[in-house]
């Protein structure tokens, strides 16, 4: 009987649990980090508890067996409010030392399509993201600095896959109440989303696929655009929730061409828009 695949997932928290949760009934072994034992008590069932506290100390040896031929899973962004920039790239750096001592299969890194914050147009991933203002050299942005200094610490691991999400929605993340008590800005700007169901599908498709062992990048976003106004108006209304405010855009219009995770062969998205993803958040 061939052995079952081991996926551990660094920062278990709602995209984690959904993720988990979908490779774990296709038969995945699947651990769940957090950095706390009482987080670990709200994990799934399916999801194996698994206390990781980075950066790391010493490695217990149960640690090292668990992570060995495993492929990971990081979850972990850099928006914890109590964390310093710096702080997190010492936590994926210590993350990358234990995933190569251990001798793990690989690594699919959730990153943002926050990389592309100030393009326009549409974007793909083949735009070059600026990282420093040409004239006085400081950073454009300081996350999408965080971004992109985070993807390219995790390529340190080999096998390093890299999917850039677009906005979160999914079980307990209706869009409808994003624009609840506070105004959106840019109701003729498009929507870039993506249900965390096209997510797990697109990893398990990774998963059971023969990976190259070269660092790939994905976009993954819905391929269907609906205009912020018509959306969420939409979504207050299916939801029984008071109509959204909007104010002017206080950024470009930017569309997220995720034609490179269309072509990947055996996925396809579920939700080819947003408007169809309402039914299931």
């Amino acid at each position: 009987m061939e052995k079952k695949q081991k996926v551990v997932i660094i920062g278990c928290g709602w995209l984690g649990q959904q993720l988990g949760t979908m490779l774990a009934a296709d038969g995945f072994v699947v651990y769940g980090t957090r950095q706390s034992a009482a987080g670990l008590l709200a994990l799934p069932t399916g999801i194996q508890p698994l206390l990781l506290q980075l950066p790391l100390v010493l490695p217990t040896a149960e640690l090292m067996e668990i992570l060995q031929d495993s492929w990971l899973i990081c979850a972990i962004p850099p928006s914890a409010r109590q964390q310093s920039a710096a702080d997190y790239m010492l936590q994926l750096q210590s993350l990358v030392e234990v995933a190569t001592t251990a001798g793990v299969r690989g690594v699919i890194h959730c990153s943002s399509t926050g990389v592309y914050q100030g393009l326009s147009g549409d974007v793909d991933e083949q735009c070059v993201v600026p990282r420093l203002d040409p004239v006085n050299a400081v950073p454009v942005n300081s996350r999408v600095a965080a971004l992109l200094e985070a993807e390219q610490t995790l390529q340190q691991i080999p096998n390093c896959i890299t999917l850039r999400l677009a906005g979160l929605i999914g079980p307990g993340r209706n869009p409808a109440r994003f624009g609840q008590g506070r105004s959106l800005s840019g109701p003729q700007l498009p929507v870039n989303l993506v249900h965390a169901a096209d997510i797990g599908r697109f990893v398990l498709n990774l998963l059971t696929a023969a990976v190259a062992s070269q660092h790939q990048l994905f976009n993954l976003c819905c391929p269907e655009y609906p205009l912020k106004a018509s959306f969420y108006h939409a979504a207050a209304a299916q939801a029984g929730l008071p109509p959204v405010n909007f104010t002017a855009a206080d950024e470009p219009a930017r569309r997220i061409l995720s034609l490179r995770s269309q072509q990947q062969p055996g996925f396809s998205y579920q939700f080819l828009s947003p408007l169809q993803a309402l039914t299931s958040c």
